[in-house]
């Protein structure tokens, strides 16, 4: 999707400042594996970069477990069906809750969460109220019509109250992919056409794929992806952007703690074309500095990607120009969330690692420095864009260059 298409997106989006927040937040806090995204979920993504000045993606996310998925075949389709009709006359395009998880509740759900995968399911079923006024007379419920899930306001959660969260989230999940089943099912035929093309002409098999991301997994973040669900899939390059095109993604997720971790395998030749690893979206809003201050963490920055690409991905080289760019709000003194370092080589090839203001890598990515740019610039015209369009005043953003 390129610029002038997330333009028309946003368009059609009709969120007050509130809900826009809100639904900022939400999303980030579970960023999903990219696939089958319709396009108005596209355009809610692209309202995230009001806050964050950058894009991201929110789509349905496939029901891959053995036993998540015998549990979902097994709900009635008349519930199914009901639930689908929830989520499109819901007036919010996320759900939310009506107070942040406690920190016990956080430990909690991670650890539910394995044992639900692996066949721990709730007792009951999660009340479901149409009205706030319902809403009022229950501890724990969910509002169909809002997408917001009363949280008890003064006890946690009870483990079985977090089952039942869990399990309805993973109803709303399948009952997505139901609707959209016909276009995954083509979709996945025409991948497996695709994959035979790459193997004829030398590429590796999906399998290979699979082996070469799990080996990063290892070698970045130290996980073998047990108790994470494993997807993966090719990418065409007829539907994909440019930097993910004709590749394979593997990705985990750690939904009990919203912990997502991507590799996009080249499916010529198998080498590591990206990789990103998406969490808890409050941890990076905490590091980050003032306008300020930000000029000052660069240095340490550029060290800290620097002994990313050498210690995590054995990547070492010479290079004609390492530079940092930021984006910074200048209307309402902010700056962006991640600082970008590219590395550009002798060759002309480039690195580019996106780090929080900590200096910790949480995206790494093979480009040019002219489709670097070129994106820069058009991420930034889209946040102002979006600003002149959504809330009536102009916004001034400048890229920061060290």
């Amino acid at each position: 999707m390129n610029i002038t298409d997330l333009k028309n997106a946003v368009k059609e989006i009709d969120f007050d400042k509130e809900k826009q927040e809100q639904m900022i937040l939400e999303i980030q806090a579970k960023k999903k594996p990219r696939r089958y995204t319709g396009i108005l979920r596209v355009a809610a993504a692209a309202a995230v970069c009001i806050l964050t000045i950058g894009l991201l993606s929110v789509p349905v996310r496939a029901v891959v477990n053995s036993l998540v998925r015998e549990r979902m075949e097994s709900v009635p389709k008349e519930e199914i069906m009901q639930i689908t009709e929830q989520i499109q006359e819901q007036q919010t395009e996320a759900n939310s809750s009506s107070r942040e998880y406690t920190e016990g509740e956080k430990e909690r759900r991670g650890s539910l969460y394995a044992k639900y995968m692996n066949g721990l399911f709730p007792t009951g079923e999660l009340t479901l109220v149409d009205s706030e006024e319902e809403a009022k007379e229950h501890e724990f419920c969910f509002l169909t019509t809002t997408g917001v899930f009363y949280l008890p306001a003064n006890r946690e959660l009870t483990d079985e109250e977090i089952l039942q969260k869990i399990d309805f989230e993973r109803k709303q999940d399948y009952a997505l992919q139901e609707q959209r089943a016909e276009e995954i099912a083509e979709r996945e035929a025409a991948e497996k056409e695709q994959i035979k093309e790459v193997v004829a002409s030398g590429g590796i098999t999906e399998e290979q794929a699979v082996e070469t991301a799990t080996r990063y997994l290892r070698q970045v973040f130290g996980l073998d992806g047990s108790g994470m669900e494993l997807n993966h899939y090719y990418n065409e390059s007829a539907v994909e952007p440019v930097i993910d095109a004709d590749t394979y993604c593997v990705n985990w997720s750690d939904y009990g703690n919203y912990r997502y971790y991507y590799f996009h395998i080249d499916a010529s030749d198998g080498t590591l074309r990206s990789l990103s690893y998406s969490h808890d979206i409050q941890e990076a809003e905490a590091l980050r500095p003032t306008v300020s201050e930000a000029s000052g963490k660069i240095a340490n920055i550029k060290r800290q990607a620097q002994d990313f690409l050498e210690k995590k991905l054995k990547i070492r080289g010479s290079y004609k120009e390492v530079k940092s760019y930021y984006r910074v709000n200048v209307t309402d003194k902010m700056v962006s969330r991640l600082v970008d370092v590219l590395f550009v080589g002798e060759d002309g090839a480039s690195y580019l690692v996106a780090c929080r203001w900590n200096g910790e890598a949480d995206d790494f990515s093979v480009t040019t420095k002219e489709d670097y740019e070129e994106r820069l610039r058009e991420e930034v015209e889209l946040n102002m864009y979006y600003y002149e369009t959504r809330e009536e005043r102009e916004v001034e953003i400048e890229i920061v260059e060290n």
